[in-house]
């Protein structure tokens, strides 16, 4: 049987309080791999209980020192414990720098993912950092055909034989639940998000439409915007398995993103639990949905409307 190490990026949260998307992708992915039995996670985070996973890592961030790399830093620990074994085959999440520095430090197949927009991360910004992945790697996943795209930007000549997209998967749900009159944003609070937008929007449908709620549910620390209405509730950060449940009720859902999401976990996840979904078209956003509002202009009344 292959022996598998996944790699997540530093400081990715592998706890079910707090997981960001990498983790919930590898975790929902490994649960279901007929390899799970010798795949071992490796992630770095404060957190010290509550993984998602018991076969998760964590190299604690105490082991890392300021004169060195935290790319680097981060690698040699893990190399230390992979050294012991024999690896067919290493994961990489979303950072090209480590399957640079380990691909020259151990023999095996290497996997890359990305899930960000690879031109925006070290390690894969410029044309040749992306040609020399490419000829090195021996498969690289893209979570969106937006992310796979961005990743060929500028580079001509090279097919897609070595790359595939998986997009993230979700929970299939045959029997919907009883839908409340709520509205609701999941995600960072900032306009980044379109948070403004949508704060602006859902107040004027709050004042017009008496028996409608809306729901809030994240947090941003950095942006300070705020809307009140006694029927706007603010619930703060939520675990996924809130946020699942809050969906089963809800009947709508709106993701007004300004910025090109890579893919967008939320929209999915609102659409399969039977929400009516209202996105931006940015980024992969438009390919999480099969039914649902794309936004040609984003703008509060375009939100409202």
């Amino acid at each position: 049987m292959l022996q598998i190490a996944t790699i997540l990026p530093y400081k990715e949260n592998y706890t079910k309080e707090s997981a960001g998307a990498a983790s919930l992708w590898v975790c929902d992915f490994y649960k279901y791999s007929r390899f799970k039995l010798k795949n071992i996670i490796f992630g770095s985070t404060s957190k010290k209980k509550n993984y998602l996973t018991k076969n998760y890592i964590n190299i604690h961030p105490s082991l890392l020192s300021k004169f060195t790399s935290t790319t680097t830093q981060y690698c040699n620990e893990i190399l230390k414990i992979l050294s012991t074994k024999k690896i067919d085959i290493i994961e990489i999440h979303n950072r090209p720098l480590v399957f640079t520095y380990l691909s020259k430090k151990i023999d095996s197949k290497f996997i890359l993912y990305f899930h960000n927009d690879p031109i925006s991360m070290k390690g894969s910004k410029t044309v040749k950092e992306r040609i020399l992945l490419y000829e090195n790697v021996d498969k690289i996943i893209f979570v969106s055909s937006w992310v796979q795209k961005r990743f060929f930007e500028g580079i001509e000549n090279l097919n897609l034989n070595k790359t595939d997209v998986v997009y993230p998967s979700i929970h299939k749900t045959n029997k919907f639940s009883k839908k409340k009159k709520q509205i609701v944003f999941v995600g960072k609070l900032n306009k980044s998000k379109g948070y403004d937008l949508f704060g602006k929007a859902v107040i004027k449908i709050l004042n017009k439409y008496k028996e409608w709620n809306a729901y809030v549910a994240g947090d941003e620390p950095r942006d300070k915007i705020f809307f009140n209405h006694d029927r706007l509730f603010k619930l703060g950060f939520k675990n996924h398995k809130d946020i699942i449940k809050l969906y089963k009720v809800t009947s709508i859902a709106v993701v007004c993103s300004r910025w090109e999401e890579p893919f967008g976990r939320t929209s999915l996840e609102a659409s399969a639990n039977g929400c009516a979904v209202i996105i931006s078209n940015r980024g992969g956003l438009p390919e999480t949905l099969t039914n649902g509002v794309i936004l040609k202009k984003l703008s509060v009344n375009d939100i409202y409307d």
